[in-house]
């Protein structure tokens, strides 16, 4: 606004209205002591203020009637909160959760993809898929932003990269818990994830692997190991397992009869096997075949089933105005 940007924000630790913003202020491990017995915590002053070695700040604290800090085995951080009335000591801790019972016995495969970034096939039959628009659309929109600024170490351009992150943290975290509720809904005891370690490397000679400018753009910035860590510590909360297995052929072989042929996958994502006639969404298909490392489906084992929810699976979207995943509607001709 100083330079006459009337559409410029003020910093986001600021608040409308506000004369005095009041930051919040984060002590880690070694910025504090705690002292359960008479309730008090010392707060160090930081070396740009201390006027000699062990300046610090006394705080005494008073607790819910529910918590008690002396039990707690890993106090990790003491932050400084101003609730805009008074401030408010708050104390990150490190606690052992009871975990619940599997909802079930049943599995669900999971491929993670940059077209789609999960494809779900459960044991029952039914699939879903989750597209990465908002996150491509998020991609485009700083990468320009950024490619602005004036220096890419500038003020600016850390602002837009920390908000990209943020963003792309509040995807991940919203799509690993969707997931999980969703398992628990479908009874599942299990989600079977591809790993996808190797996904830079070619088969052959373990060099890196060319997948186009975009592709390999893609494949650098998603962060897929995170996403599976994410996942698997929700899922374990609702006693879910998650075990990781190789994608190896999962998108080359037909998830219905084993047929391994690259030129089963065509254009638009889709799958066709030339050799039992199954057509089923190529994601779903790799999904399926995923799944089928932990445990067969009927299918392989000489059961009747029907492809037609390899083809035509759920899609849900992301709604950046609730920040949740919802169904797309379904348009019939």
């Amino acid at each position: 606004r100083q330079n006459g940007e009337t559409k410029a924000n003020p910093p986001g630790y600021r608040k409308h209205g506000d004369e005095h913003p009041r930051s919040t202020v984060t002590f880690k491990s070694a910025g504090f002591k705690l002292d359960t017995q008479y309730d008090r915590v010392r707060l160090s002053k930081g070396s740009n203020l201390k006027e000699y070695w062990s300046d610090f700040v006394l705080c005494k604290y008073r607790t819910r009637p529910d918590v008690d800090l002396s039990t707690v085995e890993n106090v990790q951080q003491v932050k400084v909160v101003w609730t805009g009335d008074e401030w408010e000591l708050h104390f990150v801790c490190k606690v052992e959760i009871d975990v619940s019972e599997a909802p079930g016995e049943k599995t669900v495969g999971v491929d993670l993809g940059i077209n789609n970034f999960a494809a779900l096939a459960y044991e029952d039959g039914h699939s879903e898929l989750y597209p990465l628009n908002c996150l491509k659309q998020d991609d485009y929109y700083f990468s320009k932003r950024i490619a602005r600024c004036d220096d890419s170490d500038s003020e600016q351009a850390t602002r837009l990269n920390q908000k990209k992150s943020a963003r792309r943290t509040h995807y991940f975290h919203t799509l690993s818990k969707h997931i999980v509720k969703r398992c628990v809904e479908e009874d599942v005891g299990t989600i079977v994830v591809g790993d996808l370690s190797g996904i830079r490397e070619d088969d052959e000679n373990d060099e890196s692997k060319d997948w186009g400018r975009r592709g390999n753009l893609d494949l650098h910035s998603w962060a897929f190991d995170r996403f599976t860590k994410l996942l698997t510590y929700k899922a374990e909360m609702e006693g879910i397992t998650v075990e990781e297995v190789s994608e190896r052929d999962t998108s080359k072989s037909c998830s219905c009869c084993g047929r391994k042929r690259d030129a089963n996958r065509v254009e638009r994502g889709l799958y066709v096997c030339d050799e039992c006639g199954t057509v089923a969404n190529a994601d779903v298909n790799g999904a399926e075949n995923i799944r089928q490392k932990v445990s067969p489906s009927p299918a392989t084992d000489g059961g009747d089933r029907s492809n037609g929810w390899l083809a035509q699976p759920s899609t849900f979207l992301f709604d950046k105005e609730t920040g949740a995943f919802a169904p797309q509607e379904r348009v019939t001709s």
